[in-house]
Protein backbone atom coordinates (compact mmCIF):
# COMPACT_ATOMS: atom_id res chain seq x y z
CA UNK A 1 0.00 0.00 0.00
CA UNK A 2 1.23 3.49 -1.00
CA UNK A 3 2.57 4.98 1.64
CA UNK A 4 2.11 9.32 1.57
CA UNK A 5 5.09 11.50 2.56
CA UNK A 6 3.55 13.99 5.12
CA UNK A 7 6.90 15.72 5.30
CA UNK A 8 5.41 18.85 3.30
CA UNK A 9 2.46 18.77 5.05
CA UNK A 10 3.87 18.97 8.35
CA UNK A 11 5.94 22.03 7.81
CA UNK A 12 2.53 23.45 6.18
CA UNK A 13 0.73 23.15 9.28
CA UNK A 14 3.55 24.55 11.70
CA UNK A 15 2.56 27.76 9.48
CA UNK A 16 -0.85 27.55 10.74
CA UNK A 17 -2.18 28.86 13.97
CA UNK A 18 -3.42 26.67 16.48
CA UNK A 19 -6.93 28.15 16.81
CA UNK A 20 -7.53 27.42 13.11
CA UNK A 21 -6.71 23.88 13.34
CA UNK A 22 -8.37 23.67 16.25
CA UNK A 23 -11.57 25.72 14.84
CA UNK A 24 -11.89 23.50 11.65
CA UNK A 25 -10.91 20.06 13.10
CA UNK A 26 -13.33 20.15 15.82
CA UNK A 27 -16.45 21.34 13.83
CA UNK A 28 -19.68 19.54 12.91
CA UNK A 29 -21.65 22.05 11.25
CA UNK A 30 -21.39 23.56 7.89
CA UNK A 31 -18.96 26.57 7.14
CA UNK A 32 -17.35 28.40 4.28
CA UNK A 33 -14.75 25.90 5.22
CA UNK A 34 -15.68 22.80 5.50
CA UNK A 35 -18.34 20.22 6.56
CA UNK A 36 -17.58 17.13 8.84
CA UNK A 37 -20.18 14.39 8.00
CA UNK A 38 -21.59 12.12 11.01
CA UNK A 39 -22.96 8.89 10.45
CA UNK A 40 -26.93 8.46 10.53
CA UNK A 41 -26.91 7.15 14.25
CA UNK A 42 -24.82 10.67 15.13
CA UNK A 43 -21.09 8.82 15.79
CA UNK A 44 -18.34 10.65 14.35
CA UNK A 45 -16.80 9.03 11.24
CA UNK A 46 -14.43 6.26 11.93
CA UNK A 47 -11.32 7.84 10.67
CA UNK A 48 -10.55 5.31 8.56
CA UNK A 49 -11.18 7.00 5.08
CA UNK A 50 -11.55 10.85 4.51
CA UNK A 51 -12.42 12.26 1.78
CA UNK A 52 -12.13 16.39 0.88
CA UNK A 53 -14.53 17.48 -1.38
CA UNK A 54 -13.41 20.77 -2.90
CA UNK A 55 -16.99 22.23 -4.74
CA UNK A 56 -17.84 25.24 -6.76
CA UNK A 57 -20.65 26.06 -4.17
CA UNK A 58 -23.76 24.65 -3.14
CA UNK A 59 -26.26 27.66 -4.97
CA UNK A 60 -26.95 25.64 -7.73
CA UNK A 61 -29.87 22.01 -7.23
CA UNK A 62 -26.94 20.51 -8.95
CA UNK A 63 -24.35 20.88 -7.12
CA UNK A 64 -25.67 20.53 -3.71
CA UNK A 65 -26.95 16.82 -5.16
CA UNK A 66 -23.77 16.53 -6.13
CA UNK A 67 -22.48 16.83 -2.39
CA UNK A 68 -25.63 14.67 -1.41
CA UNK A 69 -24.17 11.55 -2.94
CA UNK A 70 -20.45 12.62 -1.31
CA UNK A 71 -22.38 12.59 1.95
CA UNK A 72 -24.91 9.42 1.76
CA UNK A 73 -21.67 7.34 0.81
CA UNK A 74 -19.59 8.30 3.82
CA UNK A 75 -22.43 8.04 5.99
CA UNK A 76 -22.99 4.54 4.48
CA UNK A 77 -19.60 3.85 5.04
CA UNK A 78 -18.57 5.31 8.04
CA UNK A 79 -16.16 7.35 6.43
CA UNK A 80 -15.38 11.02 7.37
CA UNK A 81 -16.64 13.83 4.68
CA UNK A 82 -15.65 17.01 4.44
CA UNK A 83 -17.08 19.61 1.92
CA UNK A 84 -14.87 22.75 1.27
CA UNK A 85 -17.59 25.05 -1.00
CA UNK A 86 -15.79 28.08 -3.24
CA UNK A 87 -18.96 29.95 -3.18
CA UNK A 88 -17.55 30.23 -7.25
CA UNK A 89 -14.55 32.39 -5.51
CA UNK A 90 -11.21 30.64 -7.52
CA UNK A 91 -8.62 32.10 -5.18
CA UNK A 92 -11.31 30.58 -2.03
CA UNK A 93 -11.23 26.91 -3.45
CA UNK A 94 -7.05 27.45 -3.61
CA UNK A 95 -6.90 28.81 -0.39
CA UNK A 96 -9.22 26.16 1.04
CA UNK A 97 -7.76 23.32 -0.67
CA UNK A 98 -4.11 24.44 0.82
CA UNK A 99 -5.67 24.96 4.22
CA UNK A 100 -7.71 21.75 3.88
CA UNK A 101 -4.71 19.37 3.27
CA UNK A 102 -3.11 20.37 6.14
CA UNK A 103 -5.48 20.38 8.86
CA UNK A 104 -8.00 17.53 7.07
CA UNK A 105 -4.66 14.62 5.62
CA UNK A 106 -6.98 13.53 3.19
CA UNK A 107 -6.98 9.98 1.74
CA UNK A 108 -8.86 11.30 -0.97
CA UNK A 109 -9.72 14.76 -2.49
CA UNK A 110 -12.50 15.16 -5.44
CA UNK A 111 -12.21 18.47 -7.07
CA UNK A 112 -15.56 20.77 -8.93
CA UNK A 113 -13.62 22.96 -9.97
CA UNK A 114 -14.81 26.56 -9.90
CA UNK A 115 -13.44 27.27 -14.05
CA UNK A 116 -11.29 25.40 -16.17
CA UNK A 117 -8.42 27.69 -15.32
CA UNK A 118 -8.22 26.51 -11.44
CA UNK A 119 -7.83 23.82 -12.23
CA UNK A 120 -3.95 23.62 -12.69
CA UNK A 121 -3.24 24.87 -9.00
CA UNK A 122 -5.73 22.97 -7.26
CA UNK A 123 -3.67 19.53 -9.30
CA UNK A 124 -0.69 20.93 -8.11
CA UNK A 125 -1.52 21.22 -4.46
CA UNK A 126 -2.39 17.65 -4.10
CA UNK A 127 0.27 16.36 -6.22
CA UNK A 128 2.70 18.96 -3.63
CA UNK A 129 0.87 17.10 -1.06
CA UNK A 130 0.56 13.48 -2.45
CA UNK A 131 -2.79 13.08 -2.13
CA UNK A 132 -4.88 11.19 -4.92
CA UNK A 133 -7.56 13.04 -6.39
CA UNK A 134 -9.76 13.24 -9.04
CA UNK A 135 -11.36 15.89 -10.60
CA UNK A 136 -14.99 16.76 -12.70
CA UNK A 137 -16.11 18.70 -15.22
CA UNK A 138 -14.43 21.60 -16.73
CA UNK A 139 -10.53 21.44 -17.77
CA UNK A 140 -8.32 23.76 -19.45
CA UNK A 141 -7.88 23.01 -23.42
CA UNK A 142 -4.91 20.77 -23.61
CA UNK A 143 -4.84 20.43 -19.93
CA UNK A 144 -2.31 17.43 -19.48
CA UNK A 145 -3.52 14.93 -16.14
CA UNK A 146 -0.97 12.36 -17.27
CA UNK A 147 2.05 14.57 -15.92
CA UNK A 148 0.14 14.22 -12.22
CA UNK A 149 1.35 10.75 -10.25
CA UNK A 150 -1.50 11.27 -8.05
CA UNK A 151 -4.27 12.41 -10.49
CA UNK A 152 -6.58 8.87 -10.82
CA UNK A 153 -9.59 9.91 -13.03
CA UNK A 154 -11.06 13.11 -14.38
CA UNK A 155 -14.54 12.38 -15.05
CA UNK A 156 -16.69 13.85 -17.23
CA UNK A 157 -19.27 13.69 -19.56
CA UNK A 158 -19.18 14.15 -23.98
CA UNK A 159 -19.68 17.52 -23.48
CA UNK A 160 -20.40 18.02 -27.44
CA UNK A 161 -22.49 15.35 -27.92
CA UNK A 162 -24.58 16.61 -25.03
CA UNK A 163 -25.37 19.92 -26.59
CA UNK A 164 -25.89 17.86 -29.92
CA UNK A 165 -28.45 15.63 -27.99
CA UNK A 166 -30.38 18.25 -26.86
CA UNK A 167 -30.39 20.33 -29.87
CA UNK A 168 -31.39 17.27 -31.66
CA UNK A 169 -34.34 16.99 -29.10
CA UNK A 170 -35.68 20.55 -29.35
CA UNK A 171 -35.72 20.71 -33.19
CA UNK A 172 -37.51 17.44 -33.48
CA UNK A 173 -39.79 18.93 -31.01
CA UNK A 174 -40.68 21.93 -33.13
CA UNK A 175 -41.11 19.69 -35.86
CA UNK A 176 -37.66 20.16 -38.08
CA UNK A 177 -37.91 24.28 -38.56
CA UNK A 178 -38.24 27.27 -36.69
CA UNK A 179 -36.29 29.93 -34.57
CA UNK A 180 -34.68 29.18 -31.34
CA UNK A 181 -32.31 31.45 -28.72
CA UNK A 182 -29.60 29.85 -26.88
CA UNK A 183 -28.67 30.06 -23.32
CA UNK A 184 -25.27 29.40 -23.16
CA UNK A 185 -22.92 28.56 -19.65
CA UNK A 186 -20.22 30.77 -18.08
CA UNK A 187 -18.38 32.18 -20.97
CA UNK A 188 -14.94 30.93 -22.22
CA UNK A 189 -15.74 27.83 -19.62
CA UNK A 190 -14.80 24.47 -21.90
CA UNK A 191 -17.98 22.91 -20.73
CA UNK A 192 -20.01 25.78 -22.13
CA UNK A 193 -17.87 25.96 -25.28
CA UNK A 194 -18.12 22.33 -26.50
CA UNK A 195 -21.83 21.82 -25.57
CA UNK A 196 -22.38 24.95 -27.90
CA UNK A 197 -20.26 23.40 -30.68
CA UNK A 198 -22.47 20.64 -30.21
CA UNK A 199 -25.86 22.88 -30.61
CA UNK A 200 -23.62 24.24 -33.84
CA UNK A 201 -23.33 20.83 -35.16
CA UNK A 202 -26.96 20.17 -34.98
CA UNK A 203 -27.79 23.79 -36.83
CA UNK A 204 -25.54 22.17 -39.35
CA UNK A 205 -28.02 19.01 -39.92
CA UNK A 206 -31.40 20.98 -39.24
CA UNK A 207 -30.93 23.86 -42.07
CA UNK A 208 -34.55 25.13 -41.26
CA UNK A 209 -33.56 26.05 -37.99
CA UNK A 210 -32.45 29.23 -37.52
CA UNK A 211 -30.19 30.54 -34.73
CA UNK A 212 -31.65 34.32 -33.42
CA UNK A 213 -28.78 34.93 -30.50
CA UNK A 214 -26.94 33.28 -28.17
CA UNK A 215 -26.10 34.82 -25.07
CA UNK A 216 -24.15 33.42 -21.62
CA UNK A 217 -26.12 32.84 -19.04
CA UNK A 218 -23.86 31.90 -16.00
CA UNK A 219 -25.41 28.26 -15.10
CA UNK A 220 -27.53 30.22 -12.94
CA UNK A 221 -31.30 31.11 -13.45
CA UNK A 222 -30.89 34.52 -11.89
CA UNK A 223 -28.28 35.66 -14.87
CA UNK A 224 -30.46 33.58 -17.30
CA UNK A 225 -33.41 35.29 -16.56
CA UNK A 226 -32.88 38.42 -17.39
CA UNK A 227 -31.14 37.94 -20.11
CA UNK A 228 -33.82 35.34 -22.02
CA UNK A 229 -36.27 38.36 -20.79
CA UNK A 230 -34.21 40.62 -23.16
CA UNK A 231 -34.08 38.11 -26.33
CA UNK A 232 -38.11 37.62 -25.70
CA UNK A 233 -38.22 41.53 -26.20
CA UNK A 234 -36.28 41.49 -29.12
CA UNK A 235 -37.31 38.73 -30.80
CA UNK A 236 -41.12 38.23 -29.59
CA UNK A 237 -42.94 35.53 -31.42
CA UNK A 238 -39.84 34.34 -33.50
CA UNK A 239 -38.60 32.16 -30.91
CA UNK A 240 -40.39 29.21 -30.86
CA UNK A 241 -37.60 27.00 -28.83
CA UNK A 242 -35.17 27.68 -25.98
CA UNK A 243 -31.59 25.60 -25.72
CA UNK A 244 -30.47 25.99 -22.69
CA UNK A 245 -26.43 24.72 -21.54
CA UNK A 246 -28.06 23.82 -17.98
CA UNK A 247 -31.04 23.20 -16.23
CA UNK A 248 -30.94 26.10 -14.00
CA UNK A 249 -30.71 28.63 -16.37
CA UNK A 250 -33.80 26.94 -18.15
CA UNK A 251 -35.84 27.16 -15.09
CA UNK A 252 -34.66 30.95 -15.69
CA UNK A 253 -36.02 31.29 -18.94
CA UNK A 254 -39.43 28.74 -17.62
CA UNK A 255 -40.24 31.76 -14.92
CA UNK A 256 -40.26 34.27 -17.82
CA UNK A 257 -42.08 31.95 -19.85
CA UNK A 258 -44.36 31.61 -17.43
CA UNK A 259 -44.96 35.32 -17.14
CA UNK A 260 -44.98 36.13 -20.94
CA UNK A 261 -48.21 33.13 -20.71
CA UNK A 262 -45.93 31.13 -23.13
CA UNK A 263 -46.34 27.91 -21.12
CA UNK A 264 -47.67 24.80 -22.12
CA UNK A 265 -45.45 23.75 -24.78
CA UNK A 266 -45.95 27.06 -26.78
CA UNK A 267 -41.97 27.74 -26.58
CA UNK A 268 -40.84 24.54 -26.95
CA UNK A 269 -37.49 24.22 -23.89
CA UNK A 270 -34.57 21.98 -23.53
CA UNK A 271 -31.83 21.92 -20.86
CA UNK A 272 -29.21 19.43 -18.54
CA UNK A 273 -28.41 18.16 -15.43
CA UNK A 274 -31.77 16.81 -14.55
CA UNK A 275 -32.95 18.84 -11.56
CA UNK A 276 -35.89 17.58 -9.60
CA UNK A 277 -38.17 20.45 -10.85
CA UNK A 278 -36.70 20.02 -14.50
CA UNK A 279 -38.20 16.43 -13.74
CA UNK A 280 -41.39 17.14 -12.96
CA UNK A 281 -41.83 20.06 -15.89
CA UNK A 282 -40.62 16.89 -18.19
CA UNK A 283 -43.59 14.70 -16.92
CA UNK A 284 -46.10 17.13 -16.89
CA UNK A 285 -45.26 18.46 -20.69
CA UNK A 286 -43.71 21.79 -20.65
CA UNK A 287 -40.23 20.79 -21.30
CA UNK A 288 -39.12 18.80 -23.98
CA UNK A 289 -36.41 17.07 -22.37
CA UNK A 290 -32.99 16.70 -20.01
CA UNK A 291 -29.80 14.74 -19.75
CA UNK A 292 -26.52 13.95 -17.71
CA UNK A 293 -28.51 14.06 -14.25
CA UNK A 294 -27.82 11.60 -11.16
CA UNK A 295 -25.19 14.31 -10.01
CA UNK A 296 -25.03 12.38 -6.56
CA UNK A 297 -23.87 9.34 -8.88
CA UNK A 298 -21.29 10.88 -10.25
CA UNK A 299 -20.24 11.56 -7.00
CA UNK A 300 -20.32 8.19 -5.76
CA UNK A 301 -18.60 7.20 -8.71
CA UNK A 302 -15.85 9.83 -8.34
CA UNK A 303 -15.62 8.06 -4.45
CA UNK A 304 -15.32 4.50 -5.41
CA UNK A 305 -12.84 5.34 -7.71
CA UNK A 306 -10.45 7.22 -5.47
CA UNK A 307 -11.25 4.35 -2.38
CA UNK A 308 -10.47 1.46 -4.76
CA UNK A 309 -6.93 3.01 -5.68
CA UNK A 310 -6.05 4.10 -1.98
CA UNK A 311 -7.23 0.91 -0.53
CA UNK A 312 -6.70 -1.65 -3.23
CA UNK A 313 -3.82 0.20 -5.37
CA UNK A 314 -6.75 -0.44 -8.80
CA UNK A 315 -7.03 2.26 -11.47
CA UNK A 316 -10.40 2.92 -13.37
CA UNK A 317 -10.54 2.50 -17.16
CA UNK A 318 -9.13 5.29 -17.91
CA UNK A 319 -8.58 6.70 -21.57
CA UNK A 320 -6.15 9.29 -23.15
CA UNK A 321 -5.43 11.69 -20.32
CA UNK A 322 -7.08 10.32 -17.70
CA UNK A 323 -10.67 10.97 -18.93
CA UNK A 324 -13.64 8.42 -17.68
CA UNK A 325 -16.90 9.25 -19.09
CA UNK A 326 -19.92 9.53 -17.32
CA UNK A 327 -22.97 8.19 -19.44
CA UNK A 328 -26.38 8.60 -17.32
CA UNK A 329 -29.51 8.29 -19.50
CA UNK A 330 -31.61 11.14 -21.83
CA UNK A 331 -34.88 11.98 -20.09
CA UNK A 332 -38.15 12.50 -21.74
CA UNK A 333 -41.67 12.55 -20.92
CA UNK A 334 -41.92 8.79 -20.73
CA UNK A 335 -39.45 7.94 -18.05
CA UNK A 336 -39.59 11.47 -16.57
CA UNK A 337 -41.85 9.86 -13.24
CA UNK A 338 -39.05 6.79 -12.90
CA UNK A 339 -36.23 9.08 -12.69
CA UNK A 340 -37.96 11.20 -10.31
CA UNK A 341 -38.27 8.38 -7.82
CA UNK A 342 -35.28 7.18 -8.44
CA UNK A 343 -33.10 9.94 -7.78
CA UNK A 344 -35.32 12.34 -5.77
CA UNK A 345 -37.92 9.75 -4.38
CA UNK A 346 -38.07 6.24 -2.11
CA UNK A 347 -35.40 4.98 -4.68
CA UNK A 348 -32.97 7.34 -3.63
CA UNK A 349 -33.55 6.50 -0.03
CA UNK A 350 -32.30 2.96 -0.47
CA UNK A 351 -29.81 3.30 -2.81
CA UNK A 352 -26.37 1.46 -2.58
CA UNK A 353 -23.67 4.53 -3.02
CA UNK A 354 -20.77 1.69 -3.17
CA UNK A 355 -22.08 -0.63 -6.31
CA UNK A 356 -18.93 1.13 -8.38
CA UNK A 357 -16.17 -0.27 -6.65
CA UNK A 358 -14.13 -3.38 -7.14
CA UNK A 359 -13.25 -3.43 -3.48
CA UNK A 360 -16.98 -2.69 -1.90
CA UNK A 361 -18.57 -4.87 -4.22
CA UNK A 362 -16.57 -7.68 -3.98
CA UNK A 363 -15.93 -8.45 -7.28
CA UNK A 364 -11.95 -8.14 -7.12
Amino acid sequence: MMKRNRFLALLLALMLTVALVAGCSNSSDSSDSGETTESDDGAKADGDFTVLSSTKGMDNEYYAELNRGGQEFADQMGFEYITLSSEDNEQKQVSDLETGLVTYDPDLVIIMPTSSSVIPPLADLCENAQVPFVTLFDYPDGFDFTQYEYHIAHILTDMRLEGYTMATYLFDAMGGSGSIVAIDGLLGSTTAVQRHEGLEQALEEYPDITLLESQPGDWNRFTAAPVFEDMLIKYGDEIEGVWCGNDDMALGVYEILQGAGKTGGAVKLVGLDCLSDTLELIRDGEYVMSMSGDAPGMQALAMCIGYDYVKGDILPERGDNHFVTWDPPIITQENAEEYLDLWYGDGAAERDWTEDSVLLSGEE
